[in-house]
């Protein structure tokens, strides 16, 4: 069974700047809306994939990139990178937020309550996909949030961004799939004033969570290596 990570950030919080320490010959990216990665020479890093043959007897011959936001594609690119592709051990879906709301975008003209049925099952579907993979993969899932309560009247309360009521009652709430959530957060040194990309571990005001002693740190650097290497020595129970 594989491992999944949800992150959980504002745009611009360092989510997908993380992907940065990442081996390019061992993941693969599953970029939902074809965005550039905002680092240097990430062009040459992550290049379209390219396959050989024909259905059913396709078969990966080179790149490490995937563009696509519609939840079944996605579905069935992991089911490939799973079974044709046993040189990659990490996968990140970037940005997980963009496969709900484009697929809201596309049904907008739809007056059946039947698109939020079907949302709220596209990231379930999604999320059980992830951990029913190869045992040596970890799964990263990077996805925006929102605040809930005012601070004043009401905690405030960060969580993953979903898309209304109808699809919140279906999942309870999207973090619940996951044993493993990070806040992603840009803020600024005091004394140097420079802005620092973080990841939080265990957070009272949002739905940060991770299993009870893989983090000593409330707040770890933006390094999706890092984590990825510490979700496997915690449950390999080796001293990395």
């Amino acid at each position: 069974m594989a491992k999944t990570a949800f992150y959980i950030g504002p745009s611009g919080s360092g989510k997908t700047s993380s992907i940065r320490t990442m081996n390019p010959e061992t993941t693969v990216i599953i970029n939902a809306i074809g965005k550039d990665l905002p680092w240097r020479g990430s062009a040459k890093q992550y290049q379209l994939i390219k396959t050989k043959g024909e259905k059913p007897n396709v078969e990966w011959e080179s790149g490490n990139m995937v563009i696509n936001s519609h939840a079944k594609a996605v579905l069935a690119w992991l089911s490939f990178i799973n079974d044709k592709m046993p040189h990659i051990t990490d996968v990140v879906i970037d940005d997980n937020t963009f496969i709900t709301s484009l697929e809201l975008l596309r049904r907008k003209d739809e007056k059946s309550f039947d698109k939020f049925n079907d949302i709220a099952d596209n990231f379930i579907n999604i999320a059980t996909k992830a951990k029913t993979m190869r045992d040596d993969i970890v799964v990263h899932l990077l996805h925006h949030t929102r605040v809930d309560g005012d601070g004043i009247l009401e905690d405030k309360q960060v969580r993953a961004a979903s898309f209304g009521k109808f699809v919140d009652n279906n999942l309870q709430t999207q973090e619940a799939q996951f044993t493993i959530v990070f806040r992603a957060e840009k803020e600024v040194d005091s004394s140097s004033k420079n802005i620092n990309y973080v990841f939080y571990t265990r957070d009272a005001s949002s739905t940060t969570k991770t299993p009870f002693g893989m983090f000593e740190e409330e707040k770890i650097p933006n390094d999706m290596k890092y984590v990825s290497d510490t979700i496997r020595c915690y449950y390999s129970e080796e001293n990395c």
